[in-house]
């Protein structure tokens, strides 16, 4: 399909100038001897006389028009894209058509980030923050769990931490009952004082009892001049209570037979 022939396209007789020819005529883009030829004619036919004078009254024939601003807003938009690379402008348009996704984004991570702080709920963390990885051994495998999964009694599981400075942490156990005790370190004179990193391992093993139900495992730091920390029940289903200063995270066993 071949595009229109704008140069045959008129109104009148074929001795007629175009519709092209009559709006260069008014905007003034015609060579002098053609603007010449064109105006003559015009001057003596009715019918182009007709179709110049719409074209002189353009905007001004409606009223609600202001023909200075709008030709300002078209002169503007033709300008543009000489000031602008292409790569600018389909930027500048990606970031309209993204601008609410990208506020979604931000919720979402906010949403992570609030849960992650929680009690009830802990998930996916933000990368540096205090977190505890559960480990469960099965043979001469270890694989890693995740919180609120299924373990039974007797399962084995060991811990490793991410630490975001350095300081003396412990991994504290809350029993449904409200009882509080030390999943880590097992043993007296272990070094709780540990340096600032992800994936660090705790020596050792946990042997889960046979009591059924929903435990919490809380891993505590506390700043160096804080010391081991210190900790004392809050109560079934609720965080250790733990010096000033320290940050716990935790993490959910369902012990199931």
């Amino acid at each position: 399909m071949s595009p229109p022939d704008f140069l045959s396209l008129r109104t009148g007789r074929p001795e007629c100038p175009s519709d092209l020819a009559l709006d260069r005529l008014h905007a003034g883009e015609l060579p002098p001897e053609e603007a010449r030829r064109t105006e003559q004619h015009v001057a003596g036919c009715a019918g182009c006389g007709a179709r110049m004078t719409e074209r002189r009254a353009g905007f001004g024939a409606i009223d609600e028009v202001d023909p200075r601003a709008m030709l300002a807003r078209i002169r503007t938009g033709l300008d543009a894209p000489a000031q602008a690379s292409v790569s600018e402008r389909l930027l500048r348009w990606t970031r309209r058509l993204f601008a609410p996704l990208a506020l979604l984004a931000v919720a979402a991570v906010a949403l992570l980030m609030v849960r992650a702080s929680g009690e009830e709920t802990p998930t996916t963390r933000m990368k540096g923050s205090l977190a505890l990885h559960v480990f469960r051994l099965q043979a001469d495998q270890a694989e890693e769990v995740l919180s609120g999964d299924r373990f039974a009694p007797g399962d084995r599981i060991r811990f490793s931490v991410d630490l975001p400075a350095e300081g003396h942490v412990k991994v504290l156990g809350v029993e449904s009952s409200g009882t509080l005790y030390t999943a880590w370190p097992l043993d007296s004179g272990v070094q709780t004082r540990l340096e600032k990193g992800n994936g660090i391992e705790l020596s050792g093993a946990v042997s889960l009892d046979a009591k059924p139900g929903r435990e919490l495992l809380y891993l505590v730091q506390c700043p160096v001049e804080v010391g081991p920390p210190e900790c004392t029940s809050g109560g079934a289903d609720a965080k250790p209570v733990c010096p000033s200063g320290c940050a716990m995270s935790p993490f959910v066993l369902d012990k199931r037979p």
